[in-house]
């Protein structure tokens, strides 16, 4: 989630996108952000957050792979939306649902756990975007392509983390100590 919303900018450049599309990229991600929010938030309640943010996993699997492919302007604003759609939901879910899975006694130590593994990661994304986009480089392919052929790399961690969440069993109940 951090590699996509950190390097979304450089991405749109490198496949070339001007500024104004880009800045109006991440204005529509903002405004959809947090409606959707509020969305996810009910549709945590109905569904459950698990569920909910498999939903958000899949969209940011499809945008992933959606940008590797996209060649428009209205494509590059119609992922924008997504992008937002998703963000607003796994950012408030994941949070909620962590609450629910750790001791509520130590939840400062993991919740600063929680923060130092995102800075890892908004390292880790853009290192293995950029390392496949090195190598495809490399083989050949033109900027662009290496490009494109980066994104769709990220897919392999939402794979990864919606496999993890697979085998998280939340509590029944949640009781303080």
């Amino acid at each position: 989630v951090n590699t996509i919303v950190k390097m979304a900018v450089d991405y749109g450049m490198s496949i070339g996108f001007d500024s104004g599309t880009l800045l109006g990229t991440l204005l529509i991600t903002q405004l959809v952000g947090f409606p959707a929010a509020l969305i996810f938030g009910y549709l945590g309640n109905r569904i459950g957050p698990k569920k909910s943010i498999f939903i958000s996993i899949g969209i940011y699997m499809f945008i992933c792979i959606g940008g590797a492919f996209m060649q428009t302007t209205t494509e590059f604003y119609l992922l924008g939306v997504l992008v937002g759609i998703a963000q607003g939901g796994i950012q408030s879910l994941s949070r909620s649902y962590y609450a629910l899975l750790i001791p509520t006694d130590k939840s400062a130590e993991y919740f600063g756990f929680y923060n130092m593994l995102g800075k890892f990661a908004a390292v880790l994304g853009p290192a293995i975007m950029g390392g496949v986009g090195l190598i495809a480089h490399n083989m050949g392919y033109s900027s662009n392509m290496a490009s494109r052929i980066s994104i769709s790399a990220i897919v392999v961690l939402f794979i990864i983390g919606g496999t993890l969440l697979y085998f998280v069993k939340a509590p029944k109940t949640h009781t303080q100590p």
